[in-house]
């Protein structure tokens, strides 16, 4: 294992004592909360998240999951779709939306890349996370463009709550190896967290059931190999009760192979991989308390990633075909000014004004025989040839956004809110602007009743990759909107059972796809409804059920005889379980059932000369989790053993894209 661990646990030792004695939380003003900037807590409670779907996922519900990053946690989601394709990395699909139309927040701060406006929840470690936080539907429009899928949320770990000294390390097969050390500490006026976090694996092991084919065999997944490390820090400081300033920091890097198509379906072979990556992201802010009424809070934000991709010309992964050097960046400000009119509601306006950057260097091998590939981890080969295609790449594009919300609420009986957005992109080539808005409501008709209806436009400009890739960009594109519509009932059953459903209907106009020649383009306009519902139980102590189901019905509304109305990677039927039961040892035991039903997928070829989509379809599959945690003396050290897929079953969630067999962990928790 890379001494990184070790490292920070010798300085973690250093600083812990220091930091031994925790000073006593102070209750804070909510509203001078930065971590949730986009939507306010008012003294009553935030009127957006009583009328609108909210999930919430806490750091005691993640530790009984086992789950080791935020794609772990993301799939455990009604009506979210954690899906490995050819790119080798997570990508989260919410309500038929795909991962660029979901927005990502860190402690309120965007984190989706420049580039292709997506992000990558598996280099996200858990042993960082307090809380999730995931919105569906029609949200807040205080979070600028985008979002039609949702927003995810994540709160990070406080100085002031978390434990002085913590960790973990877990092993697997096929030299799989996780650890983490996190440092707290906590004064009057100050609180700080450092978590620093390495992981590493050789590759995940083919299901027993796999039947092997001319490029992949049923032992090791080839190039699933992938190397991480990370390292976050936090901390914020009042100068009174009425000013913070905040800061955060996250640096990340590795390498990771992208396990290519097995041969087995009609999708072309490409050999990948991620020979290097660097991200970092920086945020600084501050909040202000002036009088009763007025609150100003805002910040500034750099992320960037910088990414080495090399192509192979074969599964030796020895000679290069092409490579591209490319580095996302996306810095901007946010500031929002509150009025907190008490019973009269609080009203919220924001001014965003955001740069994204895109650069990159790539280069193409005619004859690949000599040459040079740099990167790390198993794809490190040479490569060239006796001529080459270099192409370069650098744009940016400005993007601003005001936005007002109003929230008014009666008593936790009834509320509303209504919210419009103004948004402009300015690019070097052409401009863009339009409009996002959304109303919702809530009433509490009976105490274990209540009612939700809220509506919403969205857009999402297009990404610097959709209309700049060298290969499939289209400078045409036109701005993606959005219309949602979603009804919910929450219920109480007695018994401390809880019932609650969601329905959503969604038309999307110019949705951008890629079309049959691999160029992006306003293909087509989509709908997508259907419902999340879940039936919770917590009567008997210590024992916790839950039953979710999402039904999806998505549809291409223009499509015609050479192109299905159906659409690619969207299941239609979703189900999942969660068990979690601490037996008399205090030994606790977490089980998750996921079953994926009707997914079909579309692949371009010939039909009497005419090049038509012909569809096919995705096994259903099911998978077992399941986690077993034991404390050993004190609640300060834990054994663990968790398994994934446990029954060992071999599914795809992408043409001839294989899935890990069975994989078992074992691991420690501790802390001081």
């Amino acid at each position: 294992m890379s001494g990184l661990p070790l490292k920070i646990s010798a300085v973690a030792l250093a600083l812990g004592y220091g930091l031994a004695a925790q000073a006593q939380e102070t209750v804070r003003d909510p509203l001078l909360n930065i971590n949730d900037v986009m939507v306010v807590h008012g003294e009553r409670g935030s009127a957006v998240k009583m009328s609108t779907t909210q999930w919430v996922i806490t750091a005691d519900e993640i530790r009984d999951l086992g789950a080791q990053s935020l794609d772990e946690v993301l799939k455990t989601v009604p009506g979210v779709y954690v899906r490995y394709g050819g790119e080798g990395s997570p990508r989260v699909d919410i309500r038929g939306f795909k991962t660029r139309h979901v927005m990502l927040l860190i402690n309120g701060v965007p984190a989706n890349g420049a580039d292709d406006g997506q992000f990558d929840p598996s280099i996200i470690p858990t042993s960082q996370i307090a809380s999730i936080d995931v919105s569906v539907g029609p949200t807040s429009v205080l979070y600028g463009p985008g979002g039609a899928g949702g927003v995810i949320n994540i709160i990070t770990k406080q100085g002031n709550s978390a434990q002085t000294l913590s960790g973990h390390l877990e092993a697997g097969r096929n030299n799989t190896r996780k650890g983490d050390v996190s440092v707290a500490g906590s004064g009057v006026n100050w609180q700080g967290f450092v978590s620093g976090s390495y992981q590493t694996t050789d590759g995940f092991e083919m299901s027993s059931d796999y039947k092997p084919t001319a490029t992949q065999d049923d032992e090791t997944r080839l190039n699933s190999d992938k190397t991480l490390r990370n390292l976050y820090a936090q901390g914020n400081y009042w100068f009174n009760d009425d000013t913070q300033l905040i800061a955060n920091m996250a640096l990340r890097s590795g390498n990771w192979g992208k396990p290519p198509r097995d041969g087995s379906g009609v999708g072309s072979i490409k050999y990948e991989r991620v020979d290097d990556y660097d991200g970092k992201t920086f945020q600084l802010g501050m909040a202000h308390k002036f009088n009763e009424l007025l609150t100003l809070r805002g910040f500034g934000y750099y992320n960037e990633a910088a990414t080495y991709n090399t192509i192979y010309t074969d599964a030796t992964y020895k000679k290069v075909s092409e490579y591209q050097d490319g580095t996302s960046k996306v810095q901007g400000a946010n500031v929002q000014l509150i009025a907190d009119f008490g019973q009269a509601g609080t009203l919220s306006t924001s001014a965003i004004a955001e740069k994204q950057s895109w650069d990159a260097l790539s280069e193409s091998y005619s004859n690949t025989s000599s040459g040079s590939g740099s990167g790390g981890g198993s794809g490190s080969g040479s490569g060239g040839g006796s001529s080459s295609t270099v192409a370069t790449f650098d744009d940016s594009a400005w993007v601003y956004t005001g936005a007002a919300e109003y929230q008014y609420q009666v008593d936790g009986n009834w509320g509303y809110t209504l919210g419009a957005a103004y948004h402009d992109m300015d690019r070097d080539e052409d401009s863009d602007n339009d409009y996002s808005a959304m109303a919702s409501g809530f009433w509490q008709a009976l105490d274990n009743t209540k009612l939700t209806l809220s509506a919403a436009r969205k857009i999402r400009f297009p990404s610097m990759s959709d209309l700049y890739d060298l290969s499939s960009g289209n400078k045409d594109l036109q701005t993606e909107v959005s219309k949602t519509v979603e009804f919910g009932l929450n219920q109480g059953l007695g018994m401390d059972t809880e019932f609650e459903i969601h329905l959503f209907h969604t038309d999307t106009d110019n949705f951008i796809a890629k079309d049959s020649n691999s160029i992006s383009q306003n293909l087509g306009d989509y709908r997508f409804q259907g419902f999340d519902t879940v039936l919770s139980n917590h009567s008997i102590d210590k024992l916790s059920l839950s039953l979710a189901y999402s039904y999806l019905d998505s549809k291409d509304k223009t499509a015609n005889e050479t192109r299905y109305d159906g659409l690619n990677y969207r299941p239609k039927h979703q189900l999942r379980f969660e068990l979690g039961y601490e037996l008399p040892t205090a030994t606790r035991f977490h089980l998750s059932v996921e079953r994926i039903m009707d997914q079909v997928y579309y692949q371009n070829q010939k039909v009497n000369g005419v090049k038509t989509a012909v569809e096919y379809s995705l096994d259903n599959y099911t998978l077992v989790d399941v986690n077993l945690t034991q404390p050993l003396g004190s609640n300060n050290l834990e054994l663990y053993l968790r398994a994934t897929n446990l029954l060992d079953e071999n599914y795809y969630q992408s043409d001839s894209l294989p899935q890990p067999g069975r994989e078992v962990f074992v691991g420690i928790n501790w802390q001081i």
